[in-house]
């Protein structure tokens, strides 16, 4: 019994974290507890909006244009992808280990404006990922008065 309640208590707890962090990612200054929530690193994004674009630039030092995938749903742009470095034929003895491997994934949700979500331009250069979605134009239609 004891142990049910344990589960249902961090299940309980990841569901906060994550509703925690939707609300965060919407704010200016948004919570880092995304490490809290699930075993995957998350790489640091900018995201910023121009007059005609909604751009993200997402910093994936090390991680090979082939191990990078981009989906879009309506709600959200998710990166996902392995970042891995070669081994080492001898024995190693760190004294610092700051770099993150293995699996990572980053959603972003997408602002309450009009973008185009179906041909972002994509481009990725020395390790820093730009995924650029148009902002479509708002379309005005005039009704006459009878």
């Amino acid at each position: 019994m004891r142990e049910k309640i344990v589960t249902n208590i961090a299940g309980i707890q990841r569901e906060m974290l994550k509703l925690i962090g939707e609300v965060s990612a919407l704010t200016s200054n948004p919570l880092a507890i995304e490490d809290a929530i699930d075993e995957v690193w998350h790489p640091k994004c900018d995201v910023f909006q121009t007059d005609s674009e909604w751009v993200v630039i997402a910093e994936l030092a090390g991680v090979e244009k082939n191990e990078i995938s981009i989906s879009v749903s309506p709600d959200y742009l998710r990166i996902s992808g392995i970042r891995s470095f070669p081994a080492t034929n001898c024995p190693l003895c760190y004294y610092n280990m700051e770099i993150e491997t293995g699996h990572f994934e980053r959603r972003i949700y997408f602002p309450d404006a009009n973008i185009a979500k179906d041909n972002p331009k994509v481009s990725y250069i020395n390790g820093i990922l730009r995924i650029a979605f148009t902002l479509a134009p708002v379309v005005e239609r005039i009704i006459p008065v009878q």
